[in-house]
């Protein structure tokens, strides 16, 4: 079809003075970028401006584009998509940094999909993935050891074999932990309502070792500390005492110490000075 519009090229009266640059704009865009657009033009439709060529070529050559500058002819109250060759060699805008960008973010967003898609194709084809995936809205909080391959899961858009085999045992340890660590929270509850308060000052302390640890020291170096938990139910946390060197964790072991209860749990103390250790059958 014949153009006789004044915005073709070979229009004597086109005159690039007449036209105001607006914004440059991606029109494959999608989502907030293509309501940006909508919302930009529909501001110029309210003030009186239509669209001088229909569809989204060039309104100036005609040819096909993806970004394009918006420009107002003010004389016609006529809008415009204008593709970046017309604008630069035409038009006395330039805009050349604006379409960088355009093209830019075009070419992460098409990243982004692609590893969308890749992540969605990977996550059907691999029950493991789904499981964690599931595992994680489930809970409050997942271990480090989860949350680092869901990590890589949301990066990679994958899992090697061994990290997938590895996502259900962790699960099941994590689910073990928490109904054993729930438990021992209802027993502690019903200590604390019972009035079970961890004694304080010199103690003959009875009970079962529950856990080790070294504590380093920038004076004294490493020292090895013990938790043990008596029979009464409170705990206490206490500097491995001399003979228990083969002691083991679940060992049944009586000792004394000097306690100072702490001021967090009325069911937890720390030892001191401890003597006549001894491992009870």
């Amino acid at each position: 079809m014949t153009r006789t519009d004044i915005h073709r090229p070979s229009a004597p009266e086109f005159n690039p003075e007449n036209y105001q640059f607006v914004t440059c704009f991606d029109l494959q865009a999608t989502d907030d970028d293509a309501k940006y657009r909508r919302e930009t033009v529909n501001v110029y439709i309210a003030q009186g401006y239509r669209f001088a060529v229909a569809g989204e070529g060039c309104a100036h050559c005609g040819k096909n584009i993806r970004y394009a500058a918006l420009m107002l002819h003010a004389p016609t109250m006529e809008m415009l998509f204008i593709g970046e060759q017309c604008l630069t060699n035409r038009f006395e805008n330039m805009t050349a940094a604006q379409f960088k960008s355009l093209r830019e973010s075009a070419r992460l967003n098409r990243d982004r999909a692609t590893r969308k898609e890749q992540f969605a194709a990977f996550v059907a084809a691999h029950p493991e993935a789904q499981m964690l995936i599931a595992y994680e809205r489930e809970v409050d909080a997942i271990p480090v050891f989860l949350s680092s391959l869901l990590m890589q899961l949301e990066n990679n858009a994958c899992l090697s074999d061994k990290q997938l085999a590895a996502i259900e045992p962790a699960i099941i340890r994590d689910r073990e932990q928490t109904v054993r660590a729930n438990a021992r929270e209802i027993q502690a509850q019903a200590l604390r309502a019972a009035g079970i308060k961890a004694p304080v000052g010199r103690t003959i302390v009875t009970g079962k070792i529950v856990g080790f640890k070294t504590q380093e020291s920038e004076f004294y170096g490493d020292t090895l500390k013990m938790i043990v938990e008596s029979v009464e139910g409170w705990k206490v946390y206490v500097t491995a005492p001399a003979g228990s060197f083969d002691a083991q964790v679940g060992d049944s072991v009586t000792f004394v110490a000097t306690l100072t209860p702490s001021t967090d749990d009325v069911l937890f103390a720390f030892g001191k000075r401890p003597t006549k250790f001894a491992k009870l059958s």
